[in-house]
């Protein structure tokens, strides 16, 4: 009962992180799964993109709402991930878990220097260009700039390439990509962070569900965390959805290079043990 609760609890944290940041989770489920309640690093991946289907739902359709999301570009940047989920789904199944996990720390590490270089990109307001046509351009109503902000996706081949290898990831390391996706559409396409980190949640939980398929299969898939994480992050996802356009994008991003130097660091750790 208190491993429950526990688990409860834990997706409602996970949840709220992970619509703010728009990330799947599984930065963060992974590692409190091995490290703080024991289970195999496969059955937390394969909870975790579980995990991560539910909390793209839960957001998703508030910051559609909204229009934070850049509907056409996730879709579009979605077929390229889909199909890296389910190479990555079918690579990780065959892995040993040391050599898992530590893969998993590395790439966080480097994605962590990645997006500090991004943070140094120039505000959009700064970047805004006259010439925003294009099936790629949007805009939003900023409640926290109280302003509507208009842009276009740029350099688009670099983060379909992104992308893909976003999808690799996403399956084999129980990631929805959000990691990955929001500094690239951030700091390589140019959309707002707010944009980024919504689009984001709209596109990860297609990725995930590739990568959870073949795991489902490979029987790693167990009740009881699956579903009290997901019971908690439908909670923590809806709080965040309705609170992201009043947080400020310097802090979202602070955060977010935060958390993935953290959970980065506490998978090495765990990596390197015996």
């Amino acid at each position: 009962m208190i491993t429950a609760f526990a688990l409860v609890f834990t997706g409602i944290c996970v949840g709220f992180l992970s619509a703010l940041l728009g990330i799947g989770g599984g930065a963060l489920i992974i590692p409190v799964m091995v490290i703080v309640f024991g289970y195999p690093i496969h059955t937390a991946i394969a909870t975790s993109l579980i995990v991560i289907v539910a909390t793209s739902s839960s957001a998703a359709s508030v910051n559609v709402l909204k229009g934070l999301v850049n509907v056409r570009l996730g879709i579009y940047l979605e077929m390229i991930t889909a199909a890296g989920a389910v190479a990555g789904g079918l690579i990780s199944t065959n892995l040993p878990e040391k050599p898992l996990m530590l893969s998993f720390s590395v790439f966080l590490l480097i994605m962590a220097f990645l997006f500090y270089k991004g943070t140094r990109a120039k505000d959009v307001m700064e970047y805004q260009l006259k010439d925003t046509s294009g099936i790629f351009r949007t805009k939003f109503y900023d409640t926290q700039k109280k302003d509507y902000i208009t842009y276009k996706a740029k350099n688009i081949p670099y983060t379909t390439l992104l992308s893909g290898f976003a999808g690799l990831i996403s399956g084999s390391m129980g990631l929805g990509g959000g990691i990955f996706k929001v500094p690239a559409m951030n700091a390589i396409s140019k959309l707002p962070m707010k944009a980024a980190t919504a689009t984001s949640n709209f596109m990860i939980g297609m990725t995930a569900s590739a990568g959870a398929l073949i795991y489902f299969k490979s029987g790693y898939v167990q009740p009881l965390p699956s579903g009290m994480m997901v019971i908690g992050v439908v909670f923590g996802s809806n709080i965040s959805a309705r609170t992201i356009g009043k947080i400020k994008d310097a802090t979202i991003k602070n955060i977010f290079l935060i958390f993935i130097v953290f959970v980065a660091i506490q998978m090495l750790i765990r990596s390197l043990g015996k």
